[in-house]
Parts: structure tokens; sequence; C-alpha cells
């Protein structure tokens, strides 16, 4: 009886106290012993407290005493088998809300870390540090074993690393024909792929063994400028859809810090051209920001109000100019009437005809030209 339940494992069973070879407490004990938990009824004639304490530890569903007639059996083992039934369900519920709660921190976690992404690209012009944090982000998110970012080389028609996660150096070294590798692939069509372990290590267009990866496009402006991937290469598990949206999410905001990027280096060379035509007038030329801090001063500026020549810009303009008549004109506010126009004198008995122009967006450039 003992090697049919082991081999059977049924879904009731109903066991004597008295048989010839294991009684019926033993063979439940037994049965413990393996980890198998099947539910039971216990037959006796003889029955005790003592017996009944030790049959309800071992798990047992009902105890009835004999003799006992077919309906009293009956009425047993249905409410047994109800009972187990309810038992599985409820250990099913169990299951599945932990699995559930097991989700949704995940995804929590996975919404923070993309979150702080954001707030990385929000916030920072420096592309090298949020290429790297979207990178090491969808490692982590993913549980991936290796990140990389990929930007398109137009020229060689290739596809280099400009961020990674854990790849060794050869790796890192490695370009990608866009018209044989299977980032090229996702370049070219836009669309997102995903290779599970299914592959049995077979060697994909990376030139790596990989057992899984998940590849997005990086889209700016509907042209696809590079690829988001992670792999893992020693890893079982696949990645599923969740893992592709959570990528795609982390390219979108490594597109928006290349963009910024791009922007950001843009106004910077604007800002450089317009700074040497400045620099190459004899009167004095200034640019404030909204909030009154400098982004532009050229040499006849920093001799008029005897600034070094260092790099100024950020700093208040009122911290660096000490001259009071100068800063009343240049912070006047501009809810009522402006003026634009005012003589300015100095105290070498100098005078200047300051010319303000307000810009768009809050900034004011300031000329001054000295009357002789």
């Amino acid at each position: 009886g003992l090697e049919m339940a082991i081999a059977k494992e049924p879904d009731l069973m109903i066991v004597d106290q008295q048989m010839p070879r294991l009684t019926g407490l033993e063979v439940l004990e037994k049965l413990k012993e393996r980890g198998i938990e099947i539910p039971a009824i216990l037959a006796t004639a003889h029955g005790s407290e003592e017996t009944a304490v030790t049959a309800f530890r071992l798990g047992i569903r009902d105890y009835v005493i004999k003799p006992f007639d077919a309906d009293e059996i009956s009425e047993s083992v249905d409410r047994a088998l109800r009972e187990s039934r309810l038992q599985r369900e409820r250990d099913q519920l169990v299951q599945q809300l932990m699995e559930s709660n097991s989700q949704l921190q995940r995804r929590a976690q996975e919404l923070n870390v993309l979150y702080g992404v954001g707030k990385s690209v929000a916030s920072s012009l420096d592309l090298e540090e949020v290429l790297h944090r979207v990178v090491e982000a969808a490692v982590y998110v993913v549980g991936a074993e290796e990140g990389s970012l990929m930007l398109l080389d137009e020229e060689q028609g290739e596809l280099y690393i400009r961020a990674s996660k854990n790849l060794d150096s050869k790796a890192q070294s490695m370009r990608k024909r866009v018209n044989d590798s299977l980032a090229g692939k996702v370049l070219q069509t836009k669309r997102a792929v995903a290779i599970g372990t299914d592959s049995q290590w077979k060697r994909t267009h990376t030139a790596l063994l990989v057992k899984s990866l998940i590849y997005v496009p990086l889209i700016l402006q509907n042209k696809p400028i590079g690829v988001l991937g992670v792999t893992n290469r020693l890893k079982e598990t696949s990645f599923d859809s969740n893992d592709t949206r959570a990528l795609s999410a982390l390219a979108g905001y490594a597109t928006i810090a290349i963009n910024n990027a791009n922007i950001y280096s843009e106004i910077d060379r604007e800002r450089d051209t317009l700074a040497a035509i400045v620099e190459q007038t004899d009167d004095p030329v200034l640019v404030v920001d909204e909030e009154m801090k400098l982004i532009l001063i050229n040499n006849a500026a920093r001799q008029l109000f005897d600034l070094p020549d260092v790099k100024l810009a950020g700093h208040p303009l009122e911290k660096l100019i000490k001259h009071e008549e100068t800063i009343q004109f240049v912070t006047q506010e501009t809810n009522g009437d402006v003026v634009t126009e005012e003589e300015i004198a100095f105290e070498d008995d100098r005078t200047f005809q300051a010319r303000m122009t307000l810009i768009e967006g809050g900034s004011r450039s300031i000329l001054m030209h000295e009357n002789r």
C-alpha cells in the first residue's frame, strides 16, 4: 500500500490502523518523511484520544470508527475531497497572489529606475553620464548580464558602441555592419527584436554566443540613430514583453539625451561664433539671461568694469559689477515701461550711451557706446 501511494499519489486514501505490515499511522508517517502529502481518512476499531491527536498531526482529513456504514464513509470521503479541493484552491490563490505581488514590486522598481533616468536626462547635459546610466538601468531593470548602446556611423555604415555595461574590451571595440548584423536589422526596420533561450546558444549576427537578447531602436525625429541592447550569455531565463517595453522607454530617454546634447552643442557653437564677433567690437557688450546671470561679455566690457579674464558665464551680474547705475539699468523690471536707452556716467568722467535689447525668453543684451 505504501509503495502504491508513493507511486500513484492519489487524491484520497482510506487507511486502516490495523494492517498486516504497517499500521495506518505508520503509513502516514512514512509519507510525511518523504514530503508526500496525500489527504487520508483513518479507520480504526479502537479509537483513542492519543490515536486521534497523532492522526490529525499527520494530516488526516477524517477519523472513523469501525464498524461504519456506506453512508458514513461516503459522507466522510465527500468531506475530505471537498476540504482537499479547497486547500488546493487556497494554495493556488496564495501562490498567484505572491506572484502578482512580486510582479508589482518588480514593476515598481522598474518605474523608480525609469523615473531616476528621466530626471538625469532632464537635468544633465553630460551625454556620457546619461548614456552610461541608461545602459546600467537597462541591465538592472531586465536582469540582464550585459548591456550596450550603439550609435550609427553613417559614413562607414556601421554601428559602434557608445556606452556599455559588463562588456569586455574586445566586445566594446567591435563595430557591426548595418547590412549584416542583427542590430543593423533593428536599425533598418525600426522594430525591436527579442531572442529567447530556445535559440540554444546559436551564433547570432552579433558574433557573440547568446542565450537571450533584446535590441530596440533609437529613433530621433523618425530617423534611426542607434540601438540599445541587453544580452544573456549564461542565464537560462528569457526576456518578456515587459522587458522590451522597459528597454524601449530607456531607448527613448537615450534619444532625448542625444537630441539635447546636439541642441546644446549647436547653441554652444553659435555662442562661440557670436562671442568671436562681439569680441571684435570696441564697444562694451554684455548679455544676461532671465535670472540676470551673465551669458556673454566681451573684453571691452571686462576692462570697463574691471573684471578678470576668466570664465564669468553663469555668475549673477550683481556679484560681478559694482557700478550701481549700470545694475539698475540692466535689471529694471519689464512689467511696466522699460527704459531701453540711457546715458550712464562713470567716476573717471566718461559717459556711455547704453542701449538694451530685450530678447524673447527673458534674456537681455546691452551695448554701451562711449560719448566722445
